[in-house]
């Protein structure tokens, strides 16, 4: 495989290039591409692409039993479909859920006192069993009867 990407430069000549970089680039902080990373992955699973591409409505409406409009935050009987606030509130609870286990991993850090350690702990199980509940809770609302026996 190798000499079959050797043969173009058989005849080609890699350029020497003696490129700088420049002054003012540095290397961005560990906390800055974190918080790079959640924001793309909190705009991500709200389905940011879904939205821009389908253009849903933020919210929803349906009729009560006396033909008054009711707003609905979830499309319901649709996996596939989603209202903008049904989005941002499910990525809000993967964020949270993500987040309980990054503080998680900051209670392992060593000279943490003991009463800070224990509330780490508390808040980032808190943070990962809410999530976890509150986005099944979701589903259910999604999908009248998943996951009833």
């Amino acid at each position: 495989m190798d000499t079959f990407y050797a043969i173009p430069f058989t005849v080609l000549e890699i350029p020497r290039l003696r490129l700088k970089k420049p002054s003012w680039v540095q290397t961005p902080s560990p906390m800055f591409m974190f918080i790079v990373v959640m924001i793309s992955y909190f705009l991500v699973t709200a389905g940011i692409i879904y939205d821009v591409i389908i253009e849903p409505p933020s919210i929803g409406q349906t009729t009560d039993d006396y033909g008054h409009p009711k707003p609905v935050a979830f499309l319901p009987y649709r996996v596939n479909g989603q209202y903008i606030m049904e989005g941002l509130a499910a990525s809000f609870l993967f964020s949270l859920g993500g987040m309980g286990f990054v503080i998680l991993d900051k209670t392992n850090q060593p000279l943490m006192p003991r009463f800070n350690r224990i509330m780490l702990l508390f808040i980032g199980f808190i943070s990962i069993i809410l999530s976890f509940f509150v986005c099944r809770l979701f589903m259910g609302m999604k999908l009248p009867g998943y996951l009833r026996g």
